[in-house]
């Protein structure tokens, strides 16, 4: 049995909760939260040990690894701890809110022998691996422009969302997951440039940004947290290229192959069986502690996809174009 040690008992611990019941071979037996009764809760149906500091939890549980479930800005202190005590890293995203912070958790994971994967759950979705397989194949010919859509209403479960020093706004929070989805199906991106609309002085925000891959291929990336409450959250995929288009809407029935000429559409069906994209990532990570592999959303994976982030907010504070050519992606 793998045994995790989890760290924030928020909405993305207990999705994380949900997700481990999906797998067979894994167990929450060692829950963190300053909220007691939140640690409490989730733990209950684990009969997991609950602790009000990670270094408690690591100086007395057992576990194998940790899983991090923290506001952004506390990653870099919970991932350096639990390597220090050998324990192995899952981490949400983003890694960090910095450059110097993800490569502090980089490094520390290195040096104590750990693995380190981030959670960009993204490349786990069934769709866009399928929307991915179809660009790598070459199927689709000649790629020109890519559309990605996330947005919704401001998440008002938890106060630190608001405070852009801590989840570093839409750009870092919500268009990350497209940053790093679209750099690991085109390649490393060229150019960034981005706007930010706030609908509110100090308020939630819409924003828009346009990657020029090395490829040359164009994405427009929208993300936002500025929808009226209410409203559905919306995430959506679009890819076209000289012999046709990828399409994908989460309120459609499911994504939508469709090519040019007298090729009748095709889809991806849903699957009642299917596991969540979190248990599959979360299941990866696993594998690759067991089996001494790489993870697919490495450390290094998701610098590079930060770096996009980052430079997406410089470009949209400057009102001008970042370069990232020859910067390592």
């Amino acid at each position: 049995m793998f045994r995790i040690g989890l760290v924030g008992a928020g909405t993305m611990g207990n999705t994380h909760s949900r997700a481990y019941r999906q797998i067979e071979d894994a167990a929450i037996v060692a829950v963190c939260d300053i909220d007691a009764g939140k640690a409490n809760k989730l733990a209950a149906p684990w009969s997991a040990a609950v602790y009000s500091s990670l270094e408690e939890m690591l100086k007395n549980g057992e576990f194998d690894a940790v899983d991090i479930c923290l506001p952004t800005d506390l990653h870099r202190e919970a991932a350096e701890l639990a390597a220090a005590y050998g324990k192995h890293v899952f981490c949400e995203k983003p890694i960090a809110l910095n450059e110097e912070d993800a490569s502090a958790i980089i490094d520390a994971c290195k040096k104590a022998g750990v693995k380190l994967m981030v959670g960009h759950v993204v490349r786990f979705f069934p769709e866009y691996r399928s929307a991915r397989d179809q660009v790598r194949s070459g199927r689709l010919g000649n790629l020109g422009v890519v559309r990605t859509v996330r947005s919704g209403a401001f998440p008002l479960w938890s106060e630190w969302f608001k405070d852009d020093s801590r989840s570093g706004g839409p750009l870092l929070d919500l268009a990350i997951h497209d940053f790093d989805y679209l750099r690991w199906t085109f390649g490393p991106v060229k150019r960034v440039f981005s706007r930010v609309l706030p609908v509110q002085p100090d308020g939630p925000a819409h924003t828009l940004t346009v990657l020029r891959f090395e490829s040359g291929v164009m994405a427009h990336v929208e993300a936002s947290w500025g929808y009226p409450q209410g409203s559905p959250f919306q995430t959506a995929i679009e890819i076209t290229g000289s012999n046709g288009m990828v399409q994908f809407d989460k309120d459609k029935s499911n994504s939508i192959v469709q090519f040019g000429g007298s090729q009748k559409p095709s889809g991806v069906p849903d699957s009642p069986l299917a596991k969540s994209p979190y248990a599959l990532e979360l299941e990866h990570f696993i594998d690759c502690v067991k089996n001494d592999k790489e993870p697919l959303t490495s450390g290094e994976e998701s610098l590079a996809s930060l770096r996009i982030g980052l430079a997406a907010r410089r470009s949209a504070e400057t009102k001008q174009p970042v370069e990232l050519e020859g910067v390592h992606q």
